[in-house]
């Protein structure tokens, strides 16, 4: 299939699928032209057709290809929701408002699409993508991969081997390849027919299938090279062959022609572009002629479009070209006029300003640090680390420019640019507050190095003098928060006393995720009240890493989703930092409530996108909340392979709060699968009974764990010095999920007169079926009392519900532990595994004891495990046993198999 009949599949699919397909070649290879091609093919068809271009002079500016797509559409914002609309708006430069950040605007500028499909099918041409600024990139990653029922296709073109900023992986990649000896001949025929033969061999030759090559270079040569009567030029390098095509052209051009050209090249390519093109001439001092577009446009250079006022290239070599032809100086001036024509847009003023300095200016470098600030309330953190750069090479003071150098080094670590990160916060950074918060940022994430956190931050943090400006107590609570996040992750206690030193100089916000998340069970009680007043008094316009804080606190409250309308108002309005913890917020809260599934799909993009950013720390955050999944599923194999993972990367880094982790999941799923004695011992080394262990943030987690376990193996006066303890700390006051914890714990300890009361009181906790694992464990445990009290009636009911939740959440063997319950209940259910075959019917406790003694275990085992006398055990195996035809323990696992071999057939 050629390239023309792949393109034409994709815009003719069918009108409720969208498609993407990437054309990557060599320069002049053609992938303008196929593009162009199918544009006027779509738009023939009756589609509408948008196109967007990846401008060199603008990847500095945010969204700026974006603006392109999106503004052409605008007639159809009132389809969109209000929220969204103004996202729309807000990313346009066309209201003002709390800043849209990367995932409000990625999902508006699709619904937006979306909304303009539904009246007619849109064809997305996107040229040269490698010049495609970041946030727009990002936004059309976005788009590119959520098309499937949008009636909208976008077809675009990069370079060979290009390095530019949308993410490819996974997209449809068309390779246009040079043309073949066979076609490169009919297309050099049909543009140039004269050639003589000697000549045109020559030019097949050079050219190699290269296009532009083919139809510009015949154009160069003098008439007696064309017939062959004289020698074409030397060989050059392909490249040098195509840019002296348009160099030549260039230089045909007068001087102020080529001024107008070079303004068109750094002006970028957009509506109205001309305009400003000639007040920027004539404010350079020359005197405007419409002859000079006529001259232009008649080399082929450029395009003009007199009905919108834009100036464009026919292909961006000749753009390239030109600029490389510029002198500096030339290139600076016309920077210069074009800054001062573009007085209403302070970003593209800003960044023509920059470079058409001359040196440092403190006037240049303060109005891109404004322009910096602009980018980075907008969510554009990349573009905003680029520019705080730039200022301060402008920068005369050296003081200006090392403050504006640790800016852009925290803005680099918001957008998720590590490298650049750590580049920017050099030995100097670790003297000021937001340069040590940006180099320790890194080191934490990045690296894993706990101790050079607390090495770089410590020192300054205790140095720096008090102050009450709002941005000394920001800078000073952005160092705190990655100094907390280490503690609490590294979790060694001698890490805890440098915390506390500098705790008085943080923010209410600061100090209220501090009393949750370091040592909760003292501190925490109090803060789900403090977080509703903080969230109901949070300034519409607060910058996204403020945010953080209550974030952090909501999710170790774990009610980050109960804030939703809290938080849609700011997420949107995050770059990568910001959107990478919330990933993981909604993955620790879909594990909260059960929603297994829908925590991997989160973990799935956040590892992707950890990996991508290098966002080491993040990546095993997400395999450890896959390894609770695994754990609490019985997925054994997974739950090894994620735990030697993690233990790998936190072992040699002493994260020993990752460690304990690691240990919680081995307890659920020593508990899942029926061995509470490892159980015991796994949760027991976590918090000893009767005791909640200092600056342990996960008590709550292996709570649960430990009290059953102990009151599986016989530990009664244990299980009830945990319960105690728990209550002691008023575990219940700290968060619903904590009191419906603390409540089941009590009833599974409780002595037998007061179980039905504490069964009942725990499933009674508000909100207590929005956690749905405890929830089912609650009815579980609570139907296995009933039941070993013979109120089967009563039992059933609880049973069935933990089986439903425990099928629901793929957990086999707690699925089946309900099974085998409510079989001794008297519901007829079918045990995984039970099999009735050859006249041997066996009751699910008998087949439970049979296969639990052919695995091993002794009578006072199974009846620790199920809850009955080693006599009880003893007696059913007896009856048991000439069921199987065997007359001893060492013939069950055989007999087994057997039996449910005769079942199969």
């Amino acid at each position: 299939m050629s390239e023309l009949e792949t393109l034409e599949a994709l815009w003719t699919e069918d009108d409720d699928a969208g498609a993407t397909l990437l054309l990557q070649g060599d320069p002049g290879v053609g992938k303008t032209m196929l593009l162009d091609t199918v544009a006027a093919a779509a738009g023939t068809a009756g589609q509408r057709v948008l196109r967007v271009m990846g401008v060199e002079t603008e990847q500095d500016l945010a969204f700026s290809a974006l603006h392109q797509l999106l503004y052409p559409l605008l007639d159809h914002l009132p389809r969109l929701p209000a929220y969204q609309s103004g996202v729309v708006e807000q990313v346009l430069s066309l209201r003002e408002g709390s800043a849209p950040g990367r995932l409000a605007i990625s999902a508006a500028a699709l619904s937006l699409l979306e909304a303009a499909a539904k009246e007619r099918r849109i064809l997305v041409v996107v040229d040269d993508v490698h010049w495609v600024d970041r946030s727009s990139a990002e936004v059309l990653t976005f788009m590119t991969r959520r098309l499937g029922g949008c009636r909208a296709s976008f077809v675009m073109a990069a370079r060979s081997g290009w390095k530019g900023f949308l993410d490819s992986a996974g997209l449809p990649t068309l390779a246009v390849a040079p043309l073949t000896a066979r076609d490169a001949r009919c297309l050099l025929d049909a543009s140039h027919p004269e050639l003589a033969e000697p000549t045109r061999m020559r030019l097949l030759e050079e050219a190699a299938g290269n296009p532009l090559a083919l139809v510009e270079l015949p154009g160069q040569l003098t008439p007696a090279q064309r017939d062959g009567d004289e020698d074409l030029p030397a060989n050059l390098p392909l490249s040098s062959r195509l840019e002296s095509v348009f160099a030549d052209r260039i230089r045909l051009l007068d001087r102020p022609a080529r001024f107008v050209l070079l303004l068109a090249a750094l002006d970028g390519r957009h509506t109205g572009n001309l305009r400003e093109i000639r007040a920027a001439s004539a404010l350079a001092g020359q005197e405007w002629d419409d002859a000079l577009l006529e001259e232009s446009e008649r080399t082929g250079l450029v395009h003009i479009d007199h009905t919108v006022e834009q100036l464009t290239f026919r292909h961006p070599l000749a753009r390239s070209c030109l600029m490389h032809m510029s002198p500096g100086g030339r290139r600076r001036s016309a920077h210069r006029a074009l800054a001062a024509v573009l007085t209403a847009d302070p970003e593209r003023r800003a960044w023509h300003l920059a470079h058409g300095a001359d040196g440092p200016d403190e006037s240049i470098a303060a109005e891109l640090t404004r322009a910096a600030e602009l980018a980075l309330a907008r969510g554009g953190a990349a573009e905003a680390a680029a520019a705080f750069s730039r200022a301060a090479e402008l920068s005369p003071d050296p003081d200006d420019r090392t403050r504006r150098l640790d800016e852009a080094a925290f803005a680099a670590g918001k957008g998720g640019l590590l490298d650049m990160a750590h580049e920017l916060a050099g030995p100097g950074a670790a003297e000021s507050l937001r340069g040590a918060a940006a180099a320790a940022y890194v080191l934490f994430h990045r690296d894993g190095d706990s101790d050079g956190v607390f090495r770089t931050l410590l020192p300054v943090m205790e140095s720096a003098p008090p102050s009450t400006s709002p941005e000394d107590v920001m800078a000073y609570d952005d160092a705190f928060y990655v100094l907390l996040n280490c503690a609490v992750w590294a979790g060694r206690p001698e890490l805890w006393p440098s915390v506390y030193r500098v705790l008085d100089r943080v923010s209410e916000a600061a100090r209220m995720c501090f009393d949750c998340v370091a040592d909760p069970a003292r501190t925490a009680h109090d803060v789900r009240a403090r977080l509703d007043v903080a969230t109901a008094q949070l300034p519409p316009n607060t910058p996204f890493h403020r945010v953080n804080w209550l974030i952090y606190t909501a999710l170790y409250l774990d009610c980050f989703s109960y804030y939703d309308g809290v938080w849609r108002e700011f997420v949107g309005h995050a770059a990568y930092d910001g959107h990478r913890f919330v990933l993981l917020a909604r993955a620790h809260d879909a594990y909260m409530r059960g929603e297994w599934d829908e925590q991997i799909a989160i973990a799935a993009e956040g590892t992707s996108g950890a990996t991508d950013h290098g966002y080491n720390f993040t990546h095993v955050l997400f395999a450890y909340g896959l390894a609770s999944v695994a754990a609490a599923r019985g997925d054994e194999e997974t739950l090894r392979e994620l735990s030697d993972q993690i233990a790998a990367w936190a072992l040699p880094r002493r994260f020993m709060l990752m460690m304990s982790a690691l240990q919680e999941t081995r307890a659920r799923a020593a508990i899942g699968r029926g061995d509470f004695e490892e159980a015991y011992q796994q949760a027991a080394g976590l918090t000893p009974p009767g005791e909640l262990p200092s600056h342990f943030p996960h008590v709550q987690r292996v709570f649960l764990d430990l009290v059953e376990a102990a009151v599986r193996t016989g530990r009664i006066a244990e299980a009830r010095a945990h319960v105690e303890a728990g209550q002691n700390a008023r575990l219940d006051l700290i968060s619903p999920h904590h009191a419906l914890i603390l409540a089941v714990s009590a009833a599974a300890a409780a002595p037998a007169d007061r179980a039905d009361e504490l069964y009942r009181a725990a499933l009674a906790v508000p909100d207590a079926a929005l956690w749905g694992f405890e929830y089912a464990r609650a009815h579980l445990l609570y139907g296995e009392w009933l039941r070993r009290r013979r109120k089967h009636r009563e039992a059933r009911s609880h049973l069935r519900s933990a089986l439903d939740a425990f099928e629901q959440l793929k957990a086999p063997l707690w699925a089946q532990r309900a099974r085998t319950e409510l079989r001794a209940a008297g519901v007829g259910v079918r045990v995984t595994g039970e099999k009735s075959a050859g006249g041997v019917r066996m009751s699910a406790q008998e087949r439970r004891i049979a296969e639990l003694a052919a695995g091993g275990l002794s009578n006072k085992e199974i009846g620790q495990l199920l809850n009955i006398s080693p006599r009880t055990a003893g007696a059913h195996l007896y009856r048991v046993f000439p069921k199987l035809g065997v007359t001893s323990r060492a013939g069950l696992r055989d007999a087994l198999a057997a039996l449910d071999g005769m079942g199969a057939r």
